[in-house]
């Protein structure tokens, strides 16, 4: 068995909440979104991990030498491979994200895929996780539902375990889309995955972060925990089949 973890940091913000959390919980690997990729040191020092994957979304216009973000993958067992695939966005990874308009947005940001295949004892673990191209009020948008379409080509067949903020709530045609093709593991009991306290918009009643897993694993103990970031963190144990 292989106990995970997946939250949106927003990027800087958090890492007085989270890394202490991640130490006492210690999963075997931690998947972050938002994340600044000059903080990936620190989190690995701060929590033990023996490796890191980082795949760059943009470069933050606010952040000190316009910093790259994306998302991560950290594991206490060295990482076989890794892959960076791109399925949305006009970006590279490298433009500096112009938040004008939300044209110019997708055109500077790319939409990334990234994955670890991590050996455990027993079996072989492929995680995967991505930020999900955002809409005003989670409203499904065109741009989400061609985004979806590549990213479900990318997943398709694999012994996968997909996790992230999916940025569409449970409930809408494109989370559902995605539970169609892989099991949702967040507890159907669960209301929301949006921090009431931290979250810039207070309490939204919205399950927008997943955690996806393909037939091949099982994922048990699924938990939420807020007072991490502006999401709550998704923490489970996840068994091949």
């Amino acid at each position: 068995m292989v106990r995970v973890m997946s939250l949106n940091v927003e990027r800087s913000g958090h890492l007085d909440r989270f890394v202490p959390f991640v130490r006492q919980f210690a999963p075997d690997v931690l998947c972050l979104q938002e994340l600044v990729e000059s903080d990936v040191p620190a989190i690995m020092a701060g929590a033990g991990f023996r490796a890191a994957h980082f795949a760059a979304m943009a470069r933050h216009s606010g952040a000190p030498g316009e910093t790259p973000f994306g998302v991560g993958i950290f594991s206490h067992a060295p990482m076989q491979k890794t892959l960076s695939e791109t399925y949305a966005g006009g970006g590279d990874g490298s433009m500096v994200l112009d938040r004008r308009t939300p044209d110019t947005r997708v055109a500077t940001m790319r939409f990334v895929l990234a994955s670890a295949a991590i050996a455990f004892d027993g079996f072989t673990l492929e995680i995967a996780t991505t930020h999900f191209p955002w809409t005003p009020d989670g409203r499904p948008s065109d741009f989400q539902s061609h985004a979806l379409d590549r990213l479900l080509a990318l997943v398709e067949g694999r012994a996968i375990v997909l996790c992230g903020d999916f940025n569409a709530p449970r409930g809408g045609p494109v989370f559902d889309k995605l539970a169609d093709h892989l099991a949702d593991n967040i507890p159907p009991a669960a209301t929301t995955t949006i921090d009431p306290n931290l979250h810039r918009s207070g309490a939204l009643e919205l399950v927008v972060d997943g955690l996806f897993t393909s037939p091949h694993f099982t994922a048990s103990d699924v938990a939420l925990h807020p007072g991490l970031s502006d999401h709550q963190g998704v923490t489970a144990t996840i068994r091949g089949n």
